[in-house]
């Protein structure tokens, strides 16, 4: 049989122990800052009188969801500051899938190298015409974890809903 030492047994409950606080402290933490952001969005819902029915979080930093009834966008980007776009479907003129690279040479074989995702929304009537909607930047992030597949369904969510381009209201404001 065996003989556990009491010392032994003592100094490895305690190397166990301090080798799993960072852990517990991180997934508090995590914890903590899902549950503000998701109490933020319950009150961006109530403010705006606004109900969800398709939305998509991702990396615990983004945010897009749209109200199909009231054809409202809502995007929020999340961090000291908030970063919350709220855009009217009724006005939106173009939406464009941005896909920023750079070239990169390793070992004579030319690779591209993604550097960010952008939604951007073109408004008509807005002082800010233009909204840009980051899915993705390489400088926060070192992989892509499907923001690709997941800007090009909001891209395609979002088409439906533009009435005119930008032609057409020129060609309307000229009449």
């Amino acid at each position: 049989m065996f003989d556990i030492e009491p010392v032994s047994l003592v100094i490895s409950m305690v190397l166990i122990i301090l080798f799993s606080i960072p852990f517990i402290i991180f997934k508090r933490k995590q914890s903590k800052k899902i549950k503000s952001q998701k109490l933020f969005l319950e009150q961006l819902e109530t403010n705006y009188y606004l109900k969800f029915d398709q939305t998509d979080d991702w990396r615990d930093m983004y945010f897009i969801g749209m109200d199909s009834a009231r054809k409202i966008l809502v995007y929020v980007k999340f961090g000291t500051e908030n970063t919350i776009h709220k855009i009217d479907l009724d006005k939106v003129t173009d939406v464009k899938l941005l896909k920023m690279e750079r070239p990169l040479n390793v070992e004579g074989k030319a690779l591209h190298v993604l550097d960010s995702l952008i939604l951007k929304i073109e408004i008509y009537g807005e002082k800010t015409a233009t909204r840009m909607l980051e899915f993705y930047d390489s400088e926060l992030f070192s992989d892509n974890l499907g923001e690709l597949p997941l800007i090009q369904k909001w891209e395609k969510i979002i088409k439906p809903y533009i009435k005119y381009r930008e032609s057409q209201i020129k060609k309307n404001v000229n009449l």
